[in-house]
């Protein structure tokens, strides 16, 4: 499996494109703010877009999909269904997430993860050695908790969950903070709140958080 990050819009997002060398099998994560500059990648290297994978329901990790699912009515998007009730935009074909689930894109074979705080329908992307982290856990930081539907007690859980996750799998998160890559080894290391979770500090994560 290969992947692709691209920084896109004035909030430093970052979308990613995941495909199948052989089959050229393709699937897009949080496609936001300038959809056209995937459409564009992926006509270029000929892959065949097959779903969309959303880590959470914020506008903006969202507002792109309306230009895919627009030209394909059929194209499936997926998102946990904690976060349905964010969607201004609702895709004609939207499925749900299951924690553990191994969704098949063509020949792509991507696990979820479902990590709950930033919003309760958080998920994060397993797939390739790498994991797509979204507004869950950024380099050397953590998601906001102080959003509608956020929860402390629930990203402490999600960040127990991660740091339990090989030192060797990548992380890419959904914003440029304070770096666009890392690997949970390094993170495990110099993440203030992932060395909290992993330690069972609890109490101690909910002071920094907030």
């Amino acid at each position: 499996m290969k992947s692709r990050q691209f920084k896109l819009g004035p909030m430093d997002n970052f979308s990613y494109l995941l495909w199948d060398e052989k089959t050229r099998d393709a699937a897009v994560i949080d496609p936001a703010w300038q959809p056209a500059k995937l459409e564009e990648f992926i006509k270029a290297e000929n892959l065949l877009l097959k779903c969309v994978l959303l880590t959470h329901a914020h506008p903006d990790h969202v507002n792109g999909v309306a230009y895919f699912t627009e030209k394909d009515k059929e194209l499936p998007v997926y998102l946990h269904e904690a976060d349905r009730f964010m969607l201004e935009y609702r895709p004609p074909v939207l499925k749900p997430l299951a924690d553990g689930e191994v969704l098949e894109a063509g020949a792509l074979k991507i696990t979820v993860l479902h990590t709950p705080g930033h919003t309760p329908g958080s998920v994060c992307f397993q797939a390739g050695g790498g994991v797509y982290t979204g507004d869950t856990l950024f380099v050397g930081e953590c998601g906001r908790v102080d959003l509608p539907g956020s929860s402390p007690e629930a990203l402490y859980d999600s960040f127990v969950k991660l740091s339990a996750l090989p030192d060797g799998s990548s992380v890419y998160p959904g914003h440029s903070y304070n770096g666009d890559k890392s690997t949970f080894g390094v993170q495990k290391e110099y993440n203030l709140y992932l060395k909290y979770a992993r330690a069972g500090r609890r109490e101690e994560f909910l002071k920094a958080v907030v």
